[in-house]
This record gives C-alpha cells, structure tokens and sequence, in this order.
C-alpha cells in the first residue's frame, strides 16, 4: 500500500518575531554555551566563553555540551539552559549542524533566553532558511569565518575574538551588521 504524507501543517504555526535583549552590563550575567557538538565546537565556545569573562562584569559560564550535531537541544538541556540570561549556540558550518545550531538558538529565544548562533559566512543562507522555518527568521546568528572545524586552536581563538563584540552587541539589542569574524 502507499501512503501519500501531507507536508502541510495541520495548524498554521505563527511567525515568533525575535525581540529579546539582555542587559549585558549587569553583574553576574549567567551565559550559556550550547555545543551541538560538532568537531571544534566546543572548543570555539570556551573560547568565547573565556573572552565573555574578560568582557563581562563577573559573568557565570556554562557550557553544555550534547555529541550528535545532526539533532537540536533537547528538553532537559533546553530546561537547564533556560535558567541562563543570555545564550550562545555552535557550530554551523555545514548542512545538519547549521540547522541544528540555528534550531537550538530559535528554541532556546522562545524559551525566553536571548541567543545568538555561530555560523560560517559560508552557511548564513541556509541558516536563514532553517531560521524561517524554525519560524523565528530574524533569530541572531553572527558570522564566522569558513572553516572553523579543524583549522587548530590559535586560529579557533582568533575567530572567537573577532566574533565576541559581535554577539555581545546583538544580545544587547544593538543591529547585527552581518560581518566575518577575524
């Protein structure tokens, strides 16, 4: 027998317009670094994550970390990282990990936690695809240079300084103007 699956919803599933900001001058700060766990992807938000210490008043990082890039946060993790103030997401730097580093951004933002998601330059189209269809368009995303993943860890770290401002302002509510991180 064939079956014939309807791709249509069956509920029109609105637009969530991405207005969050956090007051990144605000002792303390609780930031969370979500990995999908795509190859250097952690190693890119501790990076970030030690540059966050140096740039914020006292912040408090957490990374998370999950192993397989080809599936978004789940609920436990999403629970976790809704008790942070502010959110990080990597890596995206091809198809799946792209999708599911836009995805975590998208779920964590609905949850109510500012986020932002690491991308390559490369990728941003298809992170505004995935943004579209996680039906959170203008979800923060700030880009990276291509390739991030196994271009060793002097480089990872200078891709994070050059990223860091970025997504300092855009969680702060300043316009992102889409650049590539040194």
């Amino acid at each position: 027998m064939t079956v014939i699956y309807d791709p249509a919803a069956a509920e029109p599933v609105d637009v969530v317009e991405y207005t969050l900001t956090a007051d990144v001058t605000r002792p303390g700060l609780r930031v969370g670094l979500v990995s999908n766990g795509f190859p250097d992807a952690g190693t890119l938000l501790s990076a970030v994550g030690r540059l966050l210490e140096r740039e914020l008043d006292h912040a408090v990082i957490t990374l998370f970390e999950r192993d397989d890039p080809t599936v978004t946060i789940g609920q436990e993790m999403l629970e976790e990282v809704q008790n942070c103030d502010i959110a990080v997401t990597a890596l995206g730097q091809c198809g799946s990990c792209t999708s599911s580093t836009v995805r975590d951004a998208a779920a964590i933002a609905k949850s109510g936690v500012p986020a932002v998601a690491l991308v390559s330059y490369k990728f941003l189209e298809l992170a505004q695809f995935i943004a579209d269809a996680a039906r959170m368009p203008d979800v923060p995303r700030v880009a990276l240079p291509h390739p991030v993943s196994g271009t060793g860890a002097e480089n990872i770290e200078r891709i994070a300084a050059g990223a860091v401002q970025q997504v300092i302002g855009t969680l702060a509510g300043q316009p992102l103007h889409v650049g590539v991180g040194n």
